[in-house]
């Protein structure tokens, strides 16, 4: 599918609260309108059930030292990388008109944690969905001055106006990231960024397994920041306790496997062994689907720019995962791990590898006693 440029774009949405307190993630009866600003692109498809939907995305920058250790300056400095978002919107009704207003947006500067009031101003707009809406400054942008049909919010609502009016867009399951090409097979992974604020992925792993009569198996390792209990949230502190005696890290380590029958590693099927979410969200936090390593694998439901790249969802609180997304109204967090400014590590260590820095305390407890009888008979 073809996308389209919105640079300097924003998107406002009217969606219910949801709280994020003491690490626990719900939805509320109370309903806001959202403002967000620097969209990248926008991509009409059509899904397999025959919905229209608008896939938005859009950046914010950031600077990580811990995030991309060969990036860091010799004096130590921080390296400027890019975080990726993206949305999907219904638009089984079409859109509306573009409109004038004034607008007062309300954004989130999560560096300095504080709400800033932009406006009133007056703005060009139209609606997706049913309480949704792209727009721009009339002031700002690229031929603004012109009116908005020269302005970016012209050309992003006639790419949509004329799509839809042909009636032309026919379904696909491969969706465009605008980014460069890449030939080894890994994949694009997707995580709600309320989850991700603290729980981000600092390391991704796509370790080639030897090749068998089956075909290629790529075995995938995510390292996560950390894991929050969200619905069970008052035995986190006792969670972590457990987690560091038993694994000797608070850092959460999950794996999937990626297969592929043909020579040119093409995604077939996944398995999620006990970390498949099926139909759970992120409000739940115990959730180890798929329990046997011989049950049959999924089917990969999405790619990213091509038949290498499988989509895949993180959708608990526990980092279970799928083929589908269960948190559609969510903001994702994209991870693509080949992209130059990505802000996680990238890698190729098995999760043998992964887990061998980490030791139990019941392993460090071992060791020591090892080395005392071991000094004690020199």
């Amino acid at each position: 599918m073809i996308f389209m440029d919105a640079e300097g774009l924003w998107f406002s949405k009217i969606e219910r609260e949801y709280s994020a307190d003491l690490g626990e993630f719900r939805w509320t009866e109370e309903q806001r309108t959202w403002d967000w600003r620097d969209l990248t692109t926008v991509e009409l498809v059509r899904t397999k059930d025959g919905k229209k939907k608008l896939i938005l995305r859009r950046r914010g920058e950031v600077q990580t030292r811990y995030g991309r250790p060969d990036k860091i300056d010799s004096d130590g400095g921080p390296f400027d990388a890019t975080l990726r978002y993206m949305l999907g919107i219904d638009i089984d009704k079409g859109i509306g008109k573009i409109e004038t207003d004034y607008y007062t947006a309300k954004v989130r500067d999560h560096v300095k944690d504080r709400w800033i009031m932009i406006g009133p101003k007056m703005r060009w707009s139209f609606q997706i969905g049913e309480d949704a809406w792209i727009w721009q400054w009339a002031e700002e942008g690229p031929g603004s001055s012109g009116g908005h049909q020269k302005a970016p919010i012209g050309e992003v609502y006639k790419y949509i106006k004329d799509i839809l009016e042909a009636g032309e867009l026919v379904y696909t399951n491969k969706f465009n990231l605008n980014v460069g090409q890449n030939d080894e097979c890994s994949p694009v992974i997707y995580q709600p960024a309320v989850d991700g604020m603290k729980n981000f992925i600092r390391e991704i792993h796509c370790f080639k397994r030897p090749p068998t009569e089956e075909g290629m198996e790529m075995e995938v390792t995510l390292v996560f920041n950390n894991e929050e209990l969200r619905k069970h949230r008052v035995l986190n502190k006792i969670y972590e306790r457990v987690r560091l005696a038993k694994y000797g890290r608070l850092k959460d380590i999950e794996s999937f496997v990626i297969m592929a029958d043909s020579p040119d590693e093409k995604a077939s099927g996944l398995r999620f062994t006990k970390i498949y979410s099926g139909h759970h969200n992120l409000e739940e936090d115990t959730i180890h689907g798929d329990p046997e390593p011989d049950l049959p694998p999924h089917r990969v439901r999405y790619y990213a720019d091509e038949y290498r790249h499988p989509i895949i969802f993180v959708n608990t609180s526990n980092h279970a995962m799928a083929e589908h997304d269960t948190n559609p109204d969510l903001w994702k967090w994209e991870y693509v791990p080949w992209v130059e400014d990505r802000p996680f590590v990238s890698d190729k260590m098995s999760r043998k590898e992964v887990d061998r820095p980490y030791r139990s305390s019941l392993e460090r407890t071992f060791e020591g006693l090892t080395r005392r009888l071991m000094n004690l008979s020199g």
